[in-house]
């Protein structure tokens, strides 16, 4: 068999501004891209019907279909990749293995595992960020730790045309990237189908499809481009407001590679999109803190608040919270949103994260686990930085005696009720006026778990305690 580049894809689902597949174009040898269903990592997935995975196979498939009107193909797998690469790699004769890096802990232990296996074959380019966790560095040597001076240095080594530093065009790509080729028999390889579409591809891996009209697979760049032309420019004005459609609702196709970073920051510095360019960087931001200190993944970020704090353990609280049933109707829409659609604007994910953590004293890692479970754009750097800022317990937080008031919250961010009304049915006839605090206003609906005042009261001597 001839010698091979294989292109190992990951958080990087397209087949342009592709910074692992120009890497790999760069040897002048045939191109074989490659995904692997992860079984270590579809094991943390129960749900049959996972939106994400689904998500994940319409991508993959049109990514084949793509590629074969050109002659190529796309290789896809289910295994561990750290048994699965060795083989690979030797079976398609693979002198050259590339894929983009990736900076969370399993992800890095994942990595070391199989380039200790392939050797000098493995190449990491930087794909998913504009700067990798070690370019953006207070005096060169430490990890930022707060936002505001982070982002300073990152704009100022934002040299002019750097978000054009890796532009593949289809047309470029796909003359070398190799038509799948029949395996040789080798034990666990098994390539998967993917020519008969996504439900047949992940019926190949124990999971059913799930064809979701909120995210189709291939609106990524459209909806950049919409968003571009026509929302970036009010984003600063509209993004609080959880009524409005006055976010990109880009996350999921950022967070699978679908658009790349660089196109984004492309399209914020032509909208002049600054407030929006903040929150690409703010995303960075928690990537270098969740690679600079792994252990936040799992325990307080700041030292002094873990084992501590003497979180509630009311189960009945918990199951509330999670069912979108606390009696304060924009945490119930919120978290009804996160249950129907997979996302939640990112105002109300303050809201219910202060409220889970704050009015009911609940650990932020359960908050954490439960939007792991069901956001499409789930990425463990943002989720726990979000978290532990919402906890009080991370990287450039809010003070702890910050507690969300979630009536103010709402009439100052839903005023109209508009979000409320499109979560919560049983509130749909109740006025903007009675329809924050229906308790007050003597409107049939779920009496509040907790009282606002008495929480606050309650989270502050907390805090206080561990202190």
């Amino acid at each position: 068999m001839s010698p091979t580049t294989l292109v190992w894809l990951r958080r990087d689902l397209r087949l342009h501004d592709h910074a692992a597949l120009a890497a790999g174009l760069a040897e002048k040898l045939p191109v074989q891209p490659v995904f692997i269903f992860d079984s270590g990592i579809l094991a943390q997935f129960p749900k049959k019907d996972d939106r994400r995975l689904s998500f994940i196979a319409a991508t993959l498939c049109a990514m084949d279909a793509e590629l074969r009107t050109r002659g190529g193909g796309l290789l896809a797998l289910h295994a561990e990749p750290e048994t699965l690469m060795p083989k690979l790699a030797k079976a398609l004769a693979a002198e050259n293995v590339v894929a983009a890096e990736d900076y969370e802990p399993g992800a890095r232990a994942r990595d070391q595992q199989v380039g200790k296996a392939l050797g000098a074959v493995l190449r990491l380019v930087k794909d998913q960020v504009m700067f990798a966790p070690g370019e953006i560095l207070r005096e060169g040597t430490a990890p930022y730790k707060v936002f505001t001076p982070y982002g300073k240095a990152w704009r100022a080594a934002l040299q002019p045309g750097m978000e054009n530093a890796i532009a593949i065009h289809d047309k470029e790509a796909y003359a070398d990237v190799a038509a799948m080729r029949k395996l040789a028999r080798v034990a666990g390889l098994e390539p998967l189908e993917l020519g008969h579409g996504p439900a047949h591809l992940l019926a190949q891996v124990g999971y059913d499809y799930a064809e979701d009209a909120l995210w189709p697979a291939d609106d990524g760049r459209k909806r950049l481009a919409a968003f571009i032309r026509h929302g970036a420019k009010d984003y600063a004005k509209t993004r609080d407001f959880m009524g409005l459609h006055g976010t990109s609702r880009l996350s999921p196709y950022i967070r699978f590679g679908l658009v790349s970073v660089r196109e984004c920051v492309r399209g914020a510095l032509a909208a002049g999109a600054d407030t929006w360019l903040n929150e690409l960087i703010w995303r960075e931001f928690y990537a270098m803190n969740l690679f600079h200190f792994p252990e936040s993944a799992h325990t307080e970020w700041n030292p002094k608040y873990r084992e501590v704090l003497e979180w509630s353990h009311n189960k009945e609280h918990f199951k509330a919270w999670q069912e979108g049933r606390t009696g304060y109707p924009v945490v119930d829409a919120a978290m009804r949103q996160l249950l129907t659609d997979g996302w939640m604007h990112n105002r109300a994910r303050m809201v219910v994260a202060s409220f889970l953590t704050k009015h009911l004293r609940q650990d932020w890692r359960l908050g954490e686990a439960h939007f792991g479970q069901y956001l499409m754009d789930y990425d463990l750097a943002s989720n726990v930085g979000g978290w532990q800022w919402a906890a009080s317990t991370g990287t450039d937080a809010q003070p702890y005696f910050r507690v969300f008031n979630p009536v103010l919250q709402s009439e100052r961010f839903d005023a109209e009720g508009d979000y409320i009304r499109a979560y919560v049915p049983e509130l749909r006839g109740v006025s903007a006026k009675d329809i924050h605090a229906p308790w007050k206003h003597g409107v049939g609906y779920i009496r509040p778990i907790v009282v606002h005042e008495a929480a606050r009261e309650a989270a502050i001597a907390m805090f206080k305690k561990a202190s």
